[in-house]
């Protein structure tokens, strides 16, 4: 039942963005461009604690790195087909026919923009705005299922949660 509803949101998606041309564009945009973005934002804001010597810099560095290695084991035990691949369709991005679940992108922009909301509330609540943004982009262009999204996601804030706690 979830393969099911997983396949018709992931071809709903598409279908729709490869059907209009603009937003086609923007998500391409989107999707190509927000890992740097991600990237200049986590670098800064870590040189910023680093300059204020704040304590808080150890879950910055950790949790994140947590989060990546955790989403790339995962393939490496449960390999699931990117859809394009799966379905012989074009994909939007270059993008290699390798695992899909889950989203190293999505757990990477949603793990920064949570280690950045425990250090700027403002900024953070942006960042998740548009890692959900990304995240869905990653769907659009034909790369991901929503549940690579969606795991991903469930990675992230479990680990930011334990990772503030403790």
């Amino acid at each position: 039942m979830i393969k099911n509803i997983d396949k018709k949101i992931y071809f709903a998606l598409y279908n729709f963005t490869v059907s209009h041309g603009l937003i086609s564009k923007q998500v391409v945009f989107i999707t190509k461009f927000s890992s740097k973005f991600f990237s200049f934002i986590y670098f800064t804001v870590g040189a910023w604690l680093i300059y204020k010597n704040d304590p808080r810099l150890k879950n910055f560095i950790l949790i994140p790195a947590a989060v990546y290695l955790i989403v790339k084991i995962i393939p490496l035990i449960y390999n699931r087909r990117r859809p394009f691949a799966e379905y012989k369709l074009k994909s939007l991005v270059k993008q290699r026919e390798d695992q899909s679940f889950p989203s190293t992108h999505s757990g990477s922009s949603m793990i920064i923009a949570l280690t950045v909301l425990n250090i700027n509330f403002k900024l953070g609540v942006f960042m998740i705005f548009l890692s959900v943004l990304t995240s869905i982009s990653r769907i659009m262009v034909g790369v991901h299922y929503p549940t690579d999204i969606l795991a991903a996601w469930i990675i992230a804030i479990t680990l930011n949660f334990v990772g503030v706690k403790f």
